[in-house]
Formats: structure tokens, C-alpha cells, sequence
């Protein structure tokens, strides 16, 4: 019994010497395609994905070696940030549930039900409340709006029906194009850049992985798949 308890310790530890990669949720499928040409070629990343906010709060505790998310977030934050790699820059996208088609967005004050991620914890919630604000469109929508967790949860909302819309990100809309009814890419002018960066933490050295992960990011298989979803 004492040499299996030992050898579960032991294994529990080596279990954690995995680099951890966190990012937002509208970010999950980019950061589990890089990983997994990592692990083709035998290097093994552990992943999470939750909003912004929670993410910076597990790294403050140290449980976490890189952060892939905006770059506004990231350098207003008060974390120690050893190093940026720039992926590019996302958009913010307007879509629709099936059976809805709209081609303007001054068309959003028919519908009944618009879901938009958390704008104060998420990226896309702030970039959504920033164009609406600047389109003039905040008042006649704001009884319309269903705030939800993330863009995740956006896209399943609008997907079930439960929504006429919701506004996503392009990488969620590159990976459920057929799915929707239409969508509106949002004039960029109406809203602050989300730049998108990976941020190598203090502390990322410490784990062998760290240095192959952060030039991954910057090869041209990974380019491949940023643009692949919408990231340029």
C-alpha cells in the first residue's frame, strides 16, 4: 500500500511539471490546435479556458505559465510579464440563429434577444458594449440583451434558438459558419483593437516545455491556423 501511495505522489507530481496554457474561451479552439501539433511531435501542454478575469486571478496565485488573451487586459493588468508574442488581431462578429437574416446592423432593434458575453470580464462583452455604445445603439437594445459567461456560451445560446443573436468572435464564426443564419462583421472603427497575445509569465522557464511552446507560436503551422480562424 505505502509503495502505491509513493508511486501515486510521484506521479501527481510529474503530472504537474506540464506547462499550463490558459486562455479565454473564444480563444479554445487556436490554443488546443497548437497544442495538438505539440503533441504530435511529443511534447505535452496542459490547457484551461475560462474568462479573463478568473484566468488572471488563478495566475496571481502562480497556477498558470502562459496566457493567451487580449493584449488590453493583459498590460492593464498588474501581472509580471516576462515576455508578449503577438498571434494578431480578432473581430468582433454579430450572428444570427437560424431563420433570422439581418445585413445591417441598425436591424438588431427588431430582434427580441441578443446574447453577449460578460462586458466587463471578457473581451468580447467589453468590444460588444464599446460598439454599441459608439453605434448609438445602447438604450434601444439594453432590454434586449442577455449577458452570459463567454463567447462560448454565446455561440450555444444562438445556436439552440434560445437567442435571435449574439455577438461572438471570428473564430467562433469560422468554426460555425454553416450553422448560423447570417452575420454581420462589426465595423472595426466602432471598437477598441482586440490584439491577441500569448504572455509568458515569471516563472514559465521553470517548466522544459515553456521556451517550445512560445516558438510554436510563431511558426508558420501556427500562423496557419490563426488564420485559419479569423486572427490576422
Amino acid at each position: 500500500m505505502k509503495k502505491f501511495l509513493l508511486l501515486m505522489v510521484a506521479l501527481f507530481a510529474f503530472g504537474n511539471e506540464n506547462l499550463l496554457v490558459s486562455a479565454g474561451g473564444g480563444y479554445k479552439k487556436i490554443v488546443e490546435a497548437v497544442a495538438q501539433n505539440l503533441k504530435k511531435d511529443g511534447v505535452n501542454i496542459d490547457t484551461s479556458f475560462a474568462n479573463i478575469t478568473a484566468i488572471m486571478a488563478q495566475a496571481k496565485e502562480g497556477k498558470t505559465d502562459v496566457i493567451v488573451g487580449d493584449e488590453d487586459f493583459l498590460k492593464k493588468s498588474d501581472l509580471k510579464v516576462a515576455e508578449y508574442v503577438n498571434l494578431g488581431s480578432g473581430a468582433l462578429v454579430l450572428a444570427t440563429k437560424k431563420g433570422v437574416k439581418i445585413e445591417k446592423v441598425e436591424e438588431l432593434k427588431a430582434l427580441s434577444k441578443i446574447a453577449m458575453p460578460d462586458a466587463v470580464k471578457t473581451v468580447y462583452g467589453k468590444r460588444a458594449n464599446e460598439f454599441m455604445q459608439k453605434a448609438n445603439l445602447s438604450g434601444e437594445l439594453k432590454d434586449k440583451i442577455l449577458a452570459v459567461a463567454g463567447v462560448p456560451q454565446v455561440v450555444t445560446y444562438v445556436l439552440n434558438g434560445e437567442v435571435d443573436a449574439g455577438f461572438i468572435n471570428q473564430t467562433e464564426l469560422n468554426a460555425h459558419k454553416d450553422e448560423f443564419g447570417s452575420f454581420i462583421l462589426i465595423d472595426k472603427a466602432l471598437y477598441a483593437p482586440a490584439n491577441i497575445v500569448a504572455a509568458k509569465l515569471e516563472g514559465c522557464d521553470k517548466k522544459a516545455d515553456c521556451e517550445k511552446f512560445l516558438n510554436e507560436l510563431k511558426s508558420e503551422r501556427s500562423k496557419e491556423i490563426y488564420t485559419k480562424f479569423g486572427i490576422r
